[in-house]
């Protein structure tokens, strides 16, 4: 049995993004809200919350969101023309539109990395406030070096193992995605060392 087929579902390394990502979420929404209600019946918002909002959360979720999408194959494309390669072209195709990828988020990532140093070096603050607004800027490399390292190593699976990810050509197909990974996680589960045994005896029988 494999190490996929053993490990639970709630211990997928994509969670070790999303949790982070959920939490900074709720934190938003509950920052937003009490803001509101602060403004509306005591005319004593929060401050800096435009600012937080723009430079700290949104920048959060949306980079880590990045990585979760492509840990998962969960990235929207257009399949018009993909759809339409045989299975043995599909992989080599596959390959290298990610080694493009890789190659764009690295230029991402390098012009993000001195666009990050030089905000740390002028002290950039969001606005016209004086809330610290630079250490996000560092988001920007973060994010798309991960990405590269995931679309290189999606281009290896492709051409080494030929093992490709499903297109996702809309949002819907997430969950039927997601169902069949876990009903095959499932399958997997079931009939890993029973199956074997079942096979063995099988292959007994069949010598006698």
């Amino acid at each position: 049995m494999s190490n996929a087929a053993q490990r639970p579902s709630w211990l997928k390394p994509e969670l070790l993004i999303e949790i982070p990502a959920v939490i900074v979420t709720f934190a938003m929404m509950l920052h937003i809200t009490a803001n509101a209600l602060l403004r509306t019946f005591k005319n004593e918002p929060l401050p800096n919350t435009l600012e937080i909002t723009q430079y700290w959360y949104l920048p959060i979720i949306a980079f880590l969101g990045f990585i979760a999408a492509q840990a998962r194959g969960q990235h929207i494309a257009a399949d018009l023309i993909y759809e339409r390669f045989p299975e043995v072209t599909k992989r080599y195709v596959l390959a290298v539109l990610s080694v493009l990828a890789a190659g764009v988020c690295l230029g991402f990532a390098w012009f993000g990395w001195g666009e990050a140093v030089h905000a740390q070096e002028i002290g950039k603050t969001a606005g016209v406030s004086d809330l610290v607004a630079w250490p996000p800027y560092y988001l920007v490399p973060l994010a798309f070096g991960v990405m590269v390292v995931q679309f290189l190593y999606a281009a290896f699976k492709a051409v080494a193992t030929g093992e490709i990810q499903h297109v996702v050509t809309d949002p819907d197909d997430v969950l039927l995605l997601e169902e069949l990974d876990e009903m095959q996680a499932h399958q997997r589960d079931r009939s890993g060392p029973l199956g074997g045994e079942n096979d063995t005896d099988n292959e007994k029988e069949t010598a006698r």
